[in-house]
């Protein structure tokens, strides 16, 4: 090959892999799972996937009408949401049975988390309304803005975890508004859970002024193929010669 077909080639290439860079600049990280949010889950005797999710990249906001797991939990409305930077959920009416003789109630929740682009900090918060827990012999109210894993026990009934915050190794952080594990069992309920990435899942856009030299960069790459093919065909020799 002579030495103006490998500068044309060289030239589409570079041109392709300028290219590939900067586009692939324009999407989020692959690798990182989205952010989202869902009214409640179960695990154990009775296992139910998360109910009500919304997602980013996904689908969001996501609203269901209840949440209900038979036996275990009742709901009004349940509004789930997550962006590229957040999530949120907030359910209404909640009743849990925690046994025959015991029951939690509260007029709503809310769970959130996000990233602090600046800082690259994950943070969360819940809130619970009119939150409660009755037994025959007494009611425990629950805390309206409640702290980082707070727990609340029944005796030989449940361990409950509000504002529960649970941080995986790649830094993602979950919060769950109300965690309930019922003792004696190796029954769970989560109700209302966010989770947030530690680094944000929105696109970055393409420079301003890229989209014209991306698309004069197709073209030279078009034109250069064409005309290392013409140069290939003009200065082909005979057989005998090569």
């Amino acid at each position: 090959m002579s030495k103006a077909i490998r500068a044309l080639v060289w030239a589409a290439g570079a041109v392709t892999a300028v290219g590939g860079l900067i586009l692939s600049a324009a999407l989020p990280a692959a690798a990182a799972s989205p952010n989202r949010a869902y009214a409640a889950s179960a695990s154990g005797v009775v296992s139910i996937s998360p109910l009500g999710e919304a997602t980013f990249p996904g689908t969001s906001p996501v609203s269901i009408a209840n949440a209900n797991i038979a036996g275990l939990l009742t709901t009004g409305v349940a509004t789930a949401t997550a962006g590229p930077t957040s999530a949120s959920e907030t359910i209404n009416n909640i009743g849990a049975t925690l046994s025959a003789l015991a029951g939690l109630t509260a007029t709503s929740v809310t769970s959130s988390c996000s990233l602090n682009t600046n800082t690259g900090v994950v943070s969360g918060t819940a809130t619970i309304t009119n939150g409660a827990v009755a037994t025959r012999l007494r009611t425990i109210t629950l805390a309206a803005n409640p702290s980082v894993n707070e727990t609340v026990r029944v005796l030989g009934i449940a361990r409950i975890t509000l504002n529960r915050q649970t941080t995986a190794a790649d830094g993602t952080l979950t919060v769950t508004a109300i965690f309930i594990s019922l003792l004696g069992s190796t029954q769970t309920l989560s109700i209302g859970t966010s989770v947030c990435n530690a680094a944000s899942l929105a696109p970055v856009p393409v420079l301003p002024g890229m989209a014209l030299p991306l698309t004069m960069g197709g073209l030279a790459l078009a034109a250069t193929v064409v005309t290392v093919r013409t140069l290939r065909r003009r200065r082909r020799l005979p057989a005998a010669a090569r």
